[in-house]
């Protein structure tokens, strides 16, 4: 039966920060497929996001050209570093569904780690390479799995990675919050229990701008094919 590629997208700003210092994009791959992109800019507020969106309309532009992801990532800390002196930073989290090779491809400039799931088991990955913008020679930490029903993956920023880290709580398990979602939750689904629960150990006052990358690829039984996006973004 073929499958789906459902991808959500669920994010929050720093409490009492007007602006995001996130940045998330959904881009068309031209050999088929998906890519979504996150980029967290050093800090947070309007410099952060102006950062952020600097990395990913950069990274953006060379997915829609062709350019692999590992070799996107590190353009991008190319361009950062020789932007601003090495003096600034941004992690970088690329996760793509690529129709051509028939794989999902996870490429990380991340320290926050990550979560997999395949029908071989579960795996939480730590972060294993440094930010981007600050050494000339950055290269991301990459892998790839096959398309395959019942694969799951979720990416998170710091924000959530690091809450309820000020009253002294463990870190936050995506394996556990994965578990009680269910095996036929949506990415949506997932995307919103991982934001919900992050912001409740941090007392629904988030330390930190929030973001959370999901993907499912459950099966489908359509005859008419019908792509759809959706967004929602509430207005202060």
């Amino acid at each position: 039966m073929p499958l789906t590629i459902d991808v959500a997208i669920a994010k929050t700003n720093k409490y009492a920060s007007r602006e995001s210092g996130d940045t998330v994009e959904i881009v068309e791959r031209p050999g088929g497929g998906l890519s979504v992109i996150m980029a967290d800019g050093q800090g947070s507020g309007r410099a952060a996001k102006a950062l952020s969106m600097l990395v990913t309309a950069k990274v953006s532009a060379l997915l829609k050209e062709g350019v692999r992801d590992g070799a996107s990532a590190r353009a991008a800390n190319d361009f950062l570093f020789a932007l601003r002196n090495g003096q600034v930073s941004a992690t970088l989290d690329i996760l793509s569904v690529d129709l051509k090779t028939e794989t999902v491809v996870i490429t990380r400039n991340s320290e926050t780690a990550c979560f997999v799931q395949t029908h071989e088991g579960v795996e939480v990955i730590a972060g294993a390479e440094r930010p981007l913008g600050i050494h000339p020679r950055t290269r991301p930490w990459a892998a790839e799995v096959a398309v395959a029903p019942g694969l799951r993956v979720i990416l998170v920023s710091d924000g959530i990675a690091n809450s309820g880290m000020r009253k002294g709580l463990p870190p936050l398990d995506l394996a556990a919050i994965s578990e009680t979602a269910g095996p036929d939750a949506s990415a949506a689904d997932i995307a919103d229990l991982v934001l919900s629960e992050a912001n409740a150990r941090d007392g629904g006052k988030p330390g930190d701008d929030m973001s959370v990358v999901a993907l499912t690829l459950p099966e489908h039984n359509q005859t008419t094919l019908v792509r759809r996006m959706r967004a929602e973004v509430p207005l202060p």
